[in-house]
């Protein structure tokens, strides 16, 4: 049974609260004279915290702590340990303006030009998607594959984005060597940034262009992996998958913000895998192998494109942490079969 009984300390968060008027009009009206206050990092974590629970942003508090971290040039557990910290009126112009427009659904993430994925900070901006947590159950199994090998490791990642799978790749297997591919020019300068920013442009290659059309069989994957099998030891995609229907029914801070380019593939969400999976036998050395990101429910259908190939003895769908369809891995027949 629930007590009537107030709560030990029910004043004092009362206070540390402010109602959405007081919010507005002490930091998020443009008239109010901002020098009439004093406000300090633990004051702009709590208000900024309510305005953007109230306006439905996901993880209101961890966004308010990346805003101001940003702002402020401070890590987060930075913004703890100097909770009294004066900010000064051009900080608070600025996150003023960047507060605004979180609070439109624009991703955290484009605002403060960086996101973590696998344990890295990575630079991204509006041309390339936001790599997204469940992306990181693929690099683990490719660095698993990896790691079972012996010898230098030739690696092929369409559809590279930001790098974020070549990168973690790369500073995970020493002995990788990458060539990562876009279609998108702007999309390869944001990769080049975060690799440059890892020291790693001794093992990741740039590519622009449609998928293995910067690849010219036997030239290009030739120079790169130098020995008689000619190809890669794996082959590594998270490709755009979503479907019309999905696209349609996607979030504001999705579909009005990140490139359509990266998240729509046709009616059903295939067109990339069809295309990828016909021509893939031509760059996979024996025994090598294909590691997809797939769409939730899509396990079935990549599983039977796969199959159709007729080049895979071993086809693999793996769910994520929300039991969802997250990755195909596909292995290459080896010689000796």
């Amino acid at each position: 049974m629930k007590s009537s009984r107030p709560r030990r300390g029910y004043k004092a968060n009362q206070t540390q609260r402010p109602s959405n008027l007081f919010l507005f009009f002490t930091f998020l009206c443009p008239s109010y004279n901002l020098t009439m206050q004093n406000w300090t990092i633990q004051k702009l974590l709590n208000w900024v915290t309510e305005y953007l629970t109230n306006k439905g942003v996901d993880s209101p508090r961890l966004s308010a702590e990346l805003l101001l971290s940003h702002v402020m040039g401070l890590k987060r557990i930075e913004l703890y340990t100097q909770f009294d910290k004066s900010v000064s009126k051009q900080q608070l112009d600025k996150l003023h303006d960047l507060v605004e427009r979180a609070g439109d659904s624009e991703p955290i993430a484009y605002l403060t030009g960086k996101t973590e994925f696998y344990s890295l900070e990575l630079e991204v901006n509006p041309d390339c998607m936001i790599p997204r947590p469940e992306t990181e159950l693929l690099v683990e199994r490719a660095i698993e594959f990896l790691r079972t090998r012996t010898g230098t490791q030739f690696v092929c990642d369409l559809c590279t984005g930001c790098g974020c799978i070549a990168v973690a790749i790369a500073k995970n297997v020493p002995v990788a060597r990458i060539i990562a591919t876009d279609i998108s020019a702007a999309v390869l300068d944001i990769a080049a940034q975060n690799i440059e920013k890892y020291s790693l442009k001794e093992k990741i290659t740039l590519l622009c262009g449609d998928l293995f059309d910067p690849l010219v069989p036997q030239l290009d994957v030739e120079k790169l992996v130098l020995d008689s099998d000619r190809g890669f030891d794996l082959i590594i995609c998270n490709p755009p998958y979503i479907t019309a229907a999905e696209f349609e029914s996607l979030n504001k801070n999705i579909k009005a913000y990140e490139p359509r380019i990266a998240l729509y593939a046709g009616e059903d969400g295939l067109d990339i895998y069809r295309r990828l999976i016909e021509k893939v036998d031509e760059f996979l050395k024996p025994d090598a192998a294909l590691m997809l990101e797939i769409g939730y429910a899509q396990g079935p259908a990549v599983k039977e494109l796969l199959e159709q190939n007729g080049t895979f003895t071993e086809i693999k769908i793996e769910k994520d942490f929300r039991n969802n369809d997250r990755i195909a891995i596909a292995k290459k027949m080896s010689l000796l079969k």
